[in-house]
Order: C-alpha cells, then sequence, then structure tokens
C-alpha cells in the first residue's frame, strides 16, 4: 500500500522503514504483513527530511468575503502529501493570515494555473455544487511536441491507474478504467511546438496530459508522458500546462488569462500572436 500511496520510495525502502518502526498503525509498530481495517490510523515519522524547495511567489488574483482566487505556481502541491508538508499552496496561503480556506480543486504539482478556495461554509458549499455538476468552463494552455494535422480534437479515451503515480489510457474500458473526455484546439504552430487549448469535459487524474499524449502530440516538457519519456521516478518541475480559465455562469465567476509569457523561449523563431 506505501509504495502505490507514496512512490517517491521504492518498497525495499518502506520495508526498511516499517522494520525500523517509522510506519505504525494506531500508533502500534507495523510488522509489515498487518491487514488493515478502515477504521486504522497509519501514521509516518519522517526525520531529518528537507523538503524539495517550490517557487516563493504566489499572486492573488481576486478576493471577495466568499472566495479568493490565485495563479498556483509550478511545481508546487495544492496541500500537504507525499514529500510536502510546510511548502505546499495552502500552507503557504496560511501563512499569509489565510487560515480557513476551503479546498474546492485541485492540480497536479507540476501544473500551474488558476485556482479557487472558498472562504465560507455556505459558499463553499456553493462551489462545491458547481463543481460536482459540471457547471464550471475550464480552459487550460498545453504547449506540445509537433504540430497537429487537426485544428480541433475531441479525444474520448478512459482512463486507468496503471502504477504509483502514473495513469494511462485505456481505450478497452477495463476494470478501474474511468470516462474521460478533453476537447483541444490549436491556437499557434511554432517551429517545433504548438500551443494548444483544451478544454477538459471530465476530471481524471492526468486527463490532459495523457489525452495528449494518446492525439500524438505530448506536452513537450513533460517528464512520464512527454515525447522524451524518460520515466523519471519524481515529477521534480514545472510543465508547460496552465489552468487559465475559471468560469462559473450561476455565481458570476468568470476569470481568463493569458498564456505564459515565457513560453516563447521554446519558440524564437515564432511570437504568441493569439491572445485572449
Amino acid at each position: 500500500m506505501m509504495v502505490n500511496r507514496f512512490p517517491f520510495k521504492s518498497r525495499a525502502d518502506w520495508n526498511d522503514r516499517i522494520k525500523s518502526g517509522y510506519v505504525r498503525i494506531n500508533d502500534r509498530k507495523s510488522s509489515g504483513d498487518d491487514f488493515l481495517k478502515s477504521s486504522d490510523f497509519i501514521s509516518h515519522h519522517n526525520p531529518k527530511v528537507k523538503e524539495p524547495a517550490v517557487p516563493d511567489h504566489i499572486d492573488i488574483i481576486d478576493e471577495t468575503d466568499d472566495y479568493i482566487v490565485v495563479v498556483k505556481p509550478a511545481p508546487m502541491p495544492v496541500h500537504p502529501g507525499g514529500r510536502y508538508y510546510k511548502n505546499t499552496l495552502i500552507e503557504i496561503l496560511k501563512e499569509r493570515g489565510y487560515k480557513n480556506l476551503k479546498i474546492i480543486h485541485r492540480l497536479d504539482a507540476v501544473t500551474s494555473g488558476l485556482l479557487i478556495f472558498g472562504k465560507n461554509p455556505v459558499f463553499t458549499r456553493k462551489l462545491f455544487h458547481h463543481f460536482q455538476k459540471g457547471n464550471v468552463i475550464k480552459q487550460y494552455y498545453a504547449l506540445v511536441s509537433g504540430h497537429p494535422v487537426e485544428d480541433e480534437k475531441v479525444v474520448d479515451i478512459s482512463i486507468r491507474r496503471k502504477e504509483g503515480f502514473r495513469f494511462t489510457c485505456d481505450p478497452y474500458n477495463r476494470h478501474g478504467s474511468k470516462l474521460a473526455k478533453t476537447r483541444f484546439e490549436v491556437r499557434e504552430r511554432f517551429h517545433e511546438t504548438s500551443l494548444i487549448s483544451c478544454y477538459p469535459q471530465t476530471g481524471r487524474t492526468h486527463q490532459l496530459r495523457l489525452h495528449l499524449q494518446f492525439w500524438g502530440y505530448p506536452i513537450y516538457d513533460d517528464p512520464i508522458y512527454g515525447p522524451d519519456n524518460n520515466n523519471e521516478k519524481i515529477q521534480k518541475r514545472a510543465i508547460s500546462l496552465f489552468n487559465a480559465e475559471l468560469k462559473i455562469p450561476g455565481l458570476g465567476i468568470d476569470y481568463l488569462l493569458p498564456p505564459p509569457s515565457d513560453w516563447t523561449i521554446t519558440s524564437p523563431s515564432s511570437a504568441l500572436v493569439e491572445r485572449c
């Protein structure tokens, strides 16, 4: 279980930690062969560990009495987990005085862009309702490898967990697969890359990265699903995937940002001429 949930350490590492008493079940030492119950509390002591560094700047786009909208930089996780605790978006915002923010949705640590947090229980319930009902319009920008032949493409392929934090497309809808659908539009073609607008119709883990890979035009600097596919065990840097639009018509929420300006560096022969 520990290997699947926290794949940044190997099975041998976890076995050593269990034998050393760092992994405990209900505050008692684990043998490694325990059968877990839903009520069990698993704790992991992680002494003398330095958290990975994260960007130190977070843009606050807007704030009301009900919510706050920020741009999450990458690589930075939204909430504590795995190798991170203090170096997370929610903990950094707490240090800035936002102590009771409610997490509504998430972005991968390696993905940057817009996030909205509820500030009180009443409005948070309204936000949850709209996200659960699919009433949220989202647009991501991705910088992909190659030049798509089509100007528009819909990928309607299920996704399932492959191993650890890796997922895969599953055209056969085998057990454990979840339906996933994304619409893509080509905004600009550069020398070796293309700028794509991505409109997810569902919200599966790694959906945009996997659907772009399945289409044949993966995010050019994605270490897991990109063209190099070097299978890094840990995703340690930002990739060119940006959540640019957050629109909830029923609540009067409408935010849209342009593509990151530094993406032009990857294509010196062309400039980003299309803007929202």
